[in-house]
């Protein structure tokens, strides 16, 4: 099952199990969307205030910074598939009560829950991926996945829209069950079983230490972010003090990871592999340029061109397709071309793309940046998956779920102090006078100026990415005669 094939046609087994993990993922990412569009309801619903209605959104992010740094240990301490199938289970425990909750600090309790389990879908459905298919067919097989995770930021404010208008707030949660039972089911059908990795004592021993530093670290980390977008700025208490001590949190963890004789919970041992800690580098970037671009399109057509949240999503269309097809494209291009030429491709096209936000005026039509829209999405589609090959490109099996926790938290932490800044550049830009159409869109388009620039830098990390030599030298040494079997986890057969 894991041993790699000769050429490079995908295999039949590597697409089906792709299939079925992105069910997973697309359905945590459906959530979330969903559930930002329904903020307004929820409170009108309940009788809250917004400002605690907000929480059922801040107490899912801060409960899944708690637990991606668990996805590493958990997959060699439990198996790769059993702590996935965990993670939806919960997930979807989670979204029945949410769907059934009678106030405000319920539905904020069972996002708890829910998050508990998201946590674990994205990081360990990576990492069983990688392991599974290997490196020679990881960017084809990630760019198939990426498809639909590419148009939910799309599709899900129009189905939000559709769930709250036809069946009510409560289907916004319901929703999740049917996909996530399918998913359960494709992957008990496709995704090889396997047990423990860890075997020895030492091994299998949980970090404790490495857990409390890192995990409230990164929490605090996001929160203050997150504080530092609703306050205008870091120099708020509600900011800069968490800010501060996650900040101290986390160098503490690195200081202790470096140092201690047991495997630590995020081993920055990792970084020593060039091609690894350039592709997380780039991955922590385009995090910022992702979230934070995720984070103002909507917001820009909805306040500067009076957009509901339903049609602000069909407007981003353009960019959703464009991501979907280069995506695909990058897939079957990474090996030949090696990562370092698509990547700054991308980010050159998606950089270009950016400048008519930049430009944008009190009369700019929507219907002038479709364009650019579409030009920007075909950029930003030629970059994860190419990212994600070359990290994975010099590793040894079994790195990857420590690979895979790493890439996803510099890609959280990355989106939140990108999504934060910009937040409080725009908020600043807005203060201090008449909301008028010209004035909305000069303090978005110097907003915009800051975004390009993030995804600019970009260009210069990039270039430090394998070429197409490399990949092939990396892609080389992969395909050499290994142990039967995944060589961490041992194959048992697959139960249906």
């Amino acid at each position: 099952m894991n041993a790699q094939p000769s050429g490079d046609r995908l295999p039949r087994e590597y697409l089906k199990i792709g299939i079925a993990l992105v069910l997973g993922a697309a359905m945590a990412m459906l959530d979330a969307t969903v559930v930002a569009v329904a903020t307004r309801t929820l409170a009108e619903r309940f009788g809250s205030q917004l400002s605690a209605v907000t929480w059922v959104s801040t107490a899912y992010l801060l409960t899944m910074s708690v637990v991606v740094p668990l996805a590493g240990w958990s997959m060699e301490r439990f198996g790769g598939r059993r702590v996935w199938l965990l993670g939806v289970t919960a997930f979807l425990a989670g979204s029945v009560l949410c769907g059934a909750a009678w106030s405000i600090p319920s539905l904020i309790a069972f996002r708890v829950l829910q998050a508990l389990g998201g946590g674990l879908i994205q990081p360990v459905g990576q990492a069983l991926l990688g392991r599974n298919v290997g490196p020679r067919h990881m960017a084809r097989v990630m760019a198939v996945m990426s498809i639909p995770l590419a148009l939910l930021p799309v599709l899900g404010p129009a189905a939000g829209g559709l769930l709250l208008a036809e069946w009510g707030w409560r289907w916004i949660f319901f929703i999740n069950v049917p996909i996530g039972l399918l998913a359960i089911v494709l992957v008990r059908l496709w995704v090889p079983a396997s047990v423990p990795a860890a075997r020895s004592a030492a091994a299998a021993r949980f970090d404790v230490r490495g857990f409390a530093l890192i995990s409230p670290g990164l929490a605090a980390l996001v929160y203050g972010c997150s504080a530092a977008g609703d306050h205008g700025g870091f120099s708020s208490p509600a900011a800069w003090g968490p800010v501060l001590g996650g900040l101290a949190l986390v160098t503490a963890f690195v200081v202790y990871s470096l140092r201690t004789r047991i495997r630590p919970l995020v081993d920055l041992r990792l970084f020593g592999d060039k091609a690894f800690a350039v592709a997380m580098l780039n991955a922590a970037l385009m995090g910022a340029t992702l979230f934070g671009a995720m984070f103002m399109l909507p917001l820009y057509f909805q306040q500067a061109h009076g957009f509901s949240p339903l049609r602000a999503g069909l407007v981003l269309a353009p960019q959703g397709l464009g991501t979907a097809v280069s995506t695909f494209a990058a897939g079957r291009l990474t090996n030949r071309t090696g990562p370092r030429v698509l990547v700054m491709t991308g980010t050159a096209v998606a950089t270009a793309a950016t400048v008519p936000f930049a430009l944008v005026g009190a009369h700019t039509s929507a219907a002038a940046l479709a364009l650019p829209l579409l030009l920007r999405g075909l950029g930003l589609g030629l970059v994860m998956a190419p990212l994600i090959a070359a990290g994975y490109s010099t590793l040894r099996r079994e790195s990857i779920p420590q690979a895979t926790t790493t890439f996803n938290i510099l890609n959280r932490v990355g989106g939140s102090i990108g999504t934060a800044v910009l937040a409080v550049i725009l908020v600043r830009g807005l203060a201090g006078g008449a909301q008028t159409p010209a004035r909305v869109a000069s303090a978005y388009g110097a907003t915009f100026w800051w975004a390009l620039g993030c995804t600019a830098v970009t260009l210069v990390t990039a270039a430090f990415l394998p070429g197409a030599k490399g990949m092939r030298a990396a892609l080389a040494a992969a395909a050499e005669p290994a142990k039967p079997a995944v060589l961490v986890e041992a194959a048992e057969p697959v139960r249906a």
